[in-house]
């Protein structure tokens, strides 16, 4: 499952570069989607990115604060959209 994540995440990590507004927020926003995206669990996307889950939890927590941005949110809901597919 780790190596699964290690894949989206890096496909993850394109999308978010490529928008200006996210990627000054890179490594929140790259976990925010891995979490919500990919329904990857808080414990595999810590080992996939090398981190706690406590620091998953974190960022999860500041991406939901951030969304109250409308810009960020539209930014972030595009990402969203392209890789669900809808």
């Amino acid at each position: 499952m780790v190596r699964a994540a290690v894949t989206a995440l890096k496909a993850i990590r394109i999308a978010v570069a490529a928008s200006p507004l996210l990627s000054r927020r890179q490594q929140v926003v790259e976990t925010y989607l891995l979490v919500t995206v990919c329904n990857v669990t808080g414990a595999t996307a810590a080992s996939a990115l090398g981190c706690t889950k406590q620091n998953v939890s974190k960022h999860q927590r500041t991406v939901e604060r951030l969304r109250e941005n409308t810009a960020f949110d539209q930014a972030l809901s595009e990402i969203e959209t392209a890789m669900l597919g809808e």
